[in-house]
This record gives C-alpha cells, structure tokens and sequence, in this order.
C-alpha cells in the first residue's frame, strides 16, 4: 500500500486578496459583472441554467475566458497577480527542495488552471490521474483555494495508490496542498454545497524529468521549460 502524503500550507493574505481581485477584475472588464458580489455566488453571474461541464467544456466557460485572457495582456507580466504568483511558486520550490532533497533547477507551470465549480455541477469532466493526459511522472501539483473547498466543493482525492478511497480536500481560503495528481486519482463530485468553489492549480517539476516528447493531451503544449513549463531561473527575471 502506498498512502498518498499530502501537506496543507497557507499563503499570505496579500497573496490571498491579490489572486481574488484579479478574478474579479478579469470578470468585470469581460463584461460579465458590474455589481458587488463574492466568488461563493459566481455562479449567479451566469445563465441559471449552466449545463453540467463535460470534456472540452470544463476548461471553456465564459469565467475561463474572461482570467485566461489576461494572461494575453502586454502589462500582464507586470501585474500584482504575476508577482503574488511568483512570489509564491519560489516559495513553494524552496520548500520542494528542502524537502526532497533535490537541490537542483526546477520547473513551474507557467500560468496557473483554474476551476469554477458550481453549485450541482463539477469542474473537472472525469476521475483521472494526470499521467492518463501525459504529464510527465515527477510532477507536484499545488491546488490553491480562492474561496472555500468543503466536502461536495471539494476536490476529491484518492488516500492510498489504486484503492480509488476518495477523501475531499478541505480547504480554507488561501490554503494550498501539495499532492501527487499525477499518480493518485481524484476529481469532483456534484456539488450540494450551493457556493461556486474557485480554485487554482499549477505544478512544479525538476527540470531534468522534462521531456520534449511529451504535450498536453487537450491543448497539445509541449511540456517543456519554455512552453507549460518556466524554469525557476526565468522566472525570477521576469517582471523584476
């Protein structure tokens, strides 16, 4: 038996609030909300009538849209969210190589997915591990809470290697777990909780585990240091 071992962190509040407001400025100036409201209730923006997400729609909705195109912006590099998302991803990586022993160059995802999760609804379309969709073994995933992940809303993830004993991943707002999604299944169930649960996850990988042969089975981005990846070196120069 091979129990999955996952650890529970907390980001500062200034990056907490920086990831939030960005969310809902990309949301805004997609002209899809001008009014006040919190994450729990994104789902409110939306059609009342928002069909069960699927494969090739999980990734696509209108809230998707509206925080991926920011990536596309000239100054996006320049922006609060960049920098809280570095500041965070070089944390993590000192805290990865402290703790694994591996003391060498490592890769960060370059832009962070997010998951909209709402009410009766998923955000990912099936179980999975994320070797089924290629990604390279090695890899650790960091799921970040925006807002609450409580039971329902919460991801659910496997305990122990092929036993498919799922657990919901309980998180308070600004509280991230490191895990393996990579070899250990996990995914949604409905969610009864009546909030939209926002999340984000993104992965860090040795860059010498890196191979060019090996893309993204939906968007076919070659998971490399200069594509799905960012060498941590890089990083740091840019936006500096």
């Amino acid at each position: 038996m091979t129990q999955q071992i996952i650890k529970i962190k907390k980001s500062s509040s200034y990056i907490k609030d920086t990831f939030i407001s960005h969310i809902k400025e990309a949301i805004s100036s997609y002209n899809l909300s001008n009014k006040e409201y919190e994450l729990d209730n994104l789902h409110n923006i939306l059609n009342n009538d928002i069909k069960t997400l699927q494969k090739g729609t999980d990734q696509s909705t209108l809230l998707h849209k509206a925080v991926y195109k920011t990536f596309d912006e000239p100054n996006y590099f320049l922006s609060k969210f960049w920098s809280s998302y570095k500041i965070l991803c070089l944390e993590i990586v000192d805290k990865l190589k402290k703790e694994t022993g591996y003391s060498k160059d490592w890769a960060i995802q370059r832009f962070p997915t997010f998951r909209f999760q709402f009410p009766n609804n998923i955000s990912v379309f099936e179980f999975h591990r994320d070797s089924n969709y290629s990604h390279p073994l090695g890899e650790i995933n960091c799921f970040y809470a925006c807002n609450e992940c409580r039971d329902s809303s919460a991801l659910q993830v496997e305990k122990n290697l092929g036993f498919e004993d799922y657990a919901p991943l309980n998180l308070m707002p600004g509280e991230y777990a490191i895990l393996n999604t990579t070899m250990y299944k996990h995914g949604d169930l409905y969610n009864k909780t009546g909030k939209t649960r926002v999340s984000m996850d993104f992965r860090f990988i040795p860059t010498v585990h890196l191979s060019k042969e090996k893309s993204s089975l939906s968007k076919q981005i070659k998971f490399t240091s200069d594509s799905y990846f960012i060498n941590e070196k890089e990083m740091i120069k840019i936006g500096s």
